[in-house]
């Protein structure tokens, strides 16, 4: 039996979804940093009205506008949105199967390296499974909350 195991329901990814989580998370950077909404537009290159508008969730913002935002804010930023989007992916990485993930991309690698080498073609061939398991690392990753930080240990 191979399938995955599906414990609860997984939220869709839908328009008002994808706008609530970029405009909480705008809200709460506004209000963290004492920002008002010209200072958040001017980050993203906009005007105030506009960004007030993408935090109220009623405008959609374009791909330069969003990267904007994550070169400034990073994770505070799109932190809300990534996790929807983790949240809402069919078939999404589960626990059990990230150590399953990268086990099997060791084995890849370590059969690579008999020749003595792991070179541009070996990483081409396993080019889904690294990235796979990066996914996988990245989604465990993002499960902590900035008091489990090791920085501060």
């Amino acid at each position: 039996m191979s399938g995955r195991v599906i414990v609860g329901k997984r939220p869709a990814f839908s328009a008002s979804g994808a706008l609530d989580a970029i405009g909480s998370a705008l809200h709460q950077i506004k209000v963290e940093d004492g920002l008002t909404w010209a200072d958040v537009g001017a980050v993203l290159g906009v005007s105030d009205d506009q960004a007030a508008k993408y935090a109220e969730g009623t405008a959609t913002m374009n791909a330069v506008t969003f990267g904007r935002g994550k070169r400034e804010w990073n994770g505070r930023f799109t932190g809300p949105f990534d996790r929807l989007c983790e949240a809402s992916r069919p078939g999404g990485a589960c626990d059990h199967s990230t150590l399953t993930a990268v086990l099997d991309l060791g084995v890849r690698i370590s059969r690579a390296l008999e020749d003595g080498s792991f070179d541009l073609g070996d990483v081409r061939n396993n080019r889904r499974q690294l990235e796979d398991v990066r996914d996988a690392i990245d989604a465990q990753l993002r499960r902590l909350v900035p008091s489990d930080s090791i920085a501060g240990d």
